[in-house]
């Protein structure tokens, strides 16, 4: 593209845990989150395509946005093939749950043909900082996994350490080790946006907090013995990652303090204004650790992108950093844009990057509200990326929001055939909120988005529902649960006190339509879509009557005709207050089919006795016949009465017919 800078060419949450985090979290629920978007006078301002940052550009455009903010208005704060071993032939092992296929996702989890490798978060007996533990397993010639190593990482003297996965490389030669980290500093991190009252800055701790994201390369071609190598700490906060083949795709979002921030809430305008004309790229752009050393320049003004449209007085900025799991240094190379982004959604070619404009709480009375303007809207932009690296393509918006589980967010997006669809959802309030009485009837919008030649602009084609085609994606009051794109259909679950299930026929992106609709009770957060037209929903039964949640519902559906949907077999596991590790990660859950059987493994914490008691925590195992087209359900494995919390850090894996279960920082073998 004319005009497109060159990437930066620098040689040199899981949710975060502890009291810091959880105040940090509160902190940004009460004063606002999401940034890059329009502000509260102006929540639906028209979107803007990304121009290139040339020499000046950057700070000019974040001084006019400093300059707009009022006085005192301080930023506060299916199935796969395993590689096989030498010599050996290929070993069937399980998916989980993957968006597109060639883009891997950051887990607790990996494996390859004679080794697993587990990650934890460990908080050592005599006190100190957290660290991330990487544990090796040998898989023997029976199947059975045996502890081989164990490699602590260092945290570099973080207050607070969260484990955000791993990927494996391609070759099975290197693991890169994704963590959140929170460190004690007066370099920022914790931030409010443009919505907090200006005398909020008094309920700020004495001292901020700087956050970064750190990436550490283990090498593991010995699973007995391995070794720590290079270790990058970007600024910022971790919105996702993805590998393609040997390349990490890492996305970080960046709140600096600028020297205007620094003021006292007193501070004349005269001070104000020196300060933002004080401001250079230096106090707005992220910066890179190496192995614990000093901060150096990840990217410079000109690898950035700004969105003149925007009309934000936030400064935020995302970054977009390439690593190359080959290298032992990898080679990072970084491009960014000025506006924050909440989802991160990628095919092997195509990057999309999205974010909803603005969001306020409209009430902090023992639990925050979340809220949304009816007129929310969505901004998307597009990048292709490749050897030669990132290149911006084009941006557009689509009405609604994302919703309120970032788990969830990715999902909401597919690409097929060069067009995006994007289901949003158009309700203002979440479950605390009711009815919204006041937008549109339909909760969930389809959008299909096709990139405009020459124009760097996504061109809405179609939308569903329309005038052509006004039934409703759901009744008034419902929300939007979960969205599955596979090929020409989509499938998408609203709730309020029964599931509706529906069915979308994309084949024609100019004329999308629902083709069928199934109601049954419950509803489902996650959709797996299995072999000859099955679909597996995974969420929660619901007391018709009440509408109250009660336990875990795993329900099988047949999609084989999308006009006739039809339910077939379901099962309800544990009483009110049973979860699973999908409600933590997608990735908790994983399949494999054999012989037309599809084997599927989830670990639960089951209350068995009454609400919220008699816990049971284990390894559930289900079978669907892909011919009876049935469930079958297969005894708990590993059941101990504990606590229900742990179960969001169990992961299962099934290579042939044995079946591993990763739980308390111990990997169990078993026969299916």
């Amino acid at each position: 593209m004319k005009g497109e800078p060159k990437m930066g060419n620098i040689s040199a949450s899981r949710a975060l845990k502890g009291g810091v985090a959880v105040w940090a979290a509160l902190w940004l629920v009460a004063c606002g989150g999401g940034g890059g978007g329009a502000t509260a006078n102006d929540p639906a301002g028209e979107p803007a395509s990304l121009s290139v940052s040339r020499p000046g550009e950057l700070t000019v455009y974040v001084q006019s946005r400093l300059r707009q903010r009022p006085a005192g208005g301080a930023m506060l704060a299916g199935d796969v093939q395993l590689a096989p071993t030498a010599g050996a032939s290929p070993v069937p092992r399980s998916s989980t749950t993957l968006q597109e296929a060639g883009v891997d996702e950051p887990d607790l989890l990996q494996g390859r043909g004679d080794a697993f490798f587990a990650l934890s978060a460990k908080s050592p007996a005599e006190g100190g900082p957290a660290f991330a533990e990487v544990q090796a397993w040998r898989r023997g010639n029976d199947g059975v996994a045996s502890r081989a190593a164990a490699l602590a990482l260092p945290s570099d003297e973080a207050v607070t350490l969260g484990v955000e996965g791993m990927v494996l490389s391609d070759s099975g030669q290197a693991l890169a080790v994704l963590s959140q980290r929170w460190h004690r500093s007066d370099g920022g991190g914790v931030i409010c946006h443009d919505l907090c009252p200006a005398d909020a800055v008094t309920m700020l701790p004495f001292w901020w907090f700087r956050s970064s994201v750190a990436v550490h390369r283990v090498d593991v071609t010995d699973a007995s013995a391995p070794k720590a190598g290079e270790r990058l700490a970007i600024d910022g906060q971790l919105v996702a990652a993805r590998r393609v083949g040997d390349q990490l795709v890492l996305v970080t979002t960046w709140v600096p303090q600028l020297p205007v921030d620094r003021l006292p809430p007193n501070a004349t305008a005269a001070e104000r204004e020196a300060a933002i004309a004080s401001t250079t790229p230096a106090d707005i752009l992220p910066r890179m650790r190496r192995n614990g050393g000093a901060p150096t320049a990840l990217l410079g003004e000109t690898d950035c992108w700004t969105q003149p449209g925007n009309a934000s007085t936030d400064v935020q900025v995302t970054t977009i950093t390439l690593l190359d799991l080959r290298a032992a240094d990898l080679a990072p190379r970084s491009r960014c844009f000025v506006g924050g982004t909440q989802a991160l959604y990628m095919t092997s070619g195509s990057l999309y990057l999205a974010t909803t404009r603005w969001v306020y709480a409209t009430g902090i009375g023992g639990i925050a509200l979340v809220g949304y303007p009816a007129d929310m809207r969505t901004d998307i932009h597009k990048f292709a990326f490749g050897a030669q690296g990132v290149s911006y393509r084009a941006s557009g918006d689509v009405p609604g929001h994302l919703g309120w589980d970032a788990r969830q967010s990715s999902y909401r997006f597919s690409e097929w055939n060069g067009d995006l669809r994007v289901v949003t959802f158009t309700g203002s309030f979440g479950w605390a909120g009711g009815a919204d009485p006041a937008t549109p009837p339909s909760p969930a919008q389809l959008s299909v988005l096709r990139e405009r030649a020459g124009q760097a602009t996504l061109q809405t084609v179609a939308t569903l529902p329309n005038t052509r085609r006004p039934e409703l994606l759901g009744k008034p009051g419902e929300q939007l649960r979960a969205v599955r794109f596979v090929g020409d259909r989509g499938y998408v679950v609203t709730f309020r006190q029964i599931d509706p299930l529906y069915v979308l026929d994309l084949a024609d992106p100019a004329d999308p339509k629902t083709a069928g609709a199934l109601e049954v009770p419950g509803f489902s957060d996650h959709l797996l879509p299995l072999a000859d037209g099955l679909l597996l929903g995974v969420g929660r039964d619901v007391d018709p009557d009440t509408g109250r949640n009660a336990g875990l519902k795993l329900a099988l559906f047949d999609v084989r005709d999308a006009a006739r949907p039809l339910a077939l077999d379901s099962v309800t596991l544990g009483r009110v207050g049973s979860m699973s590790a999908l409600d933590a990660s997608p990735h908790g859950i994983n399949w494999l089919t054999t012989g037309g059987v599809a084997r599927v493994a989830l670990p639960v914490a089951l209350a068995t006795t009454g609400d919220y008691s008699g816990w049971q925590r284990g390894l559930q195992r289900l079978e669907v016949d892909l011919t009876a087209r049935s469930l079958r359900m297969l005894p708990l494995l590993d059941a101990v009465s504990e606590s229900p919390w742990a179960v969001g850090d169990q992961r299962s894996l099934q290579i042939g017919s044995q079946l591993y279960h990763w739980r308390d920082g111990a990997l169990a073998s078993h026969a299916w």
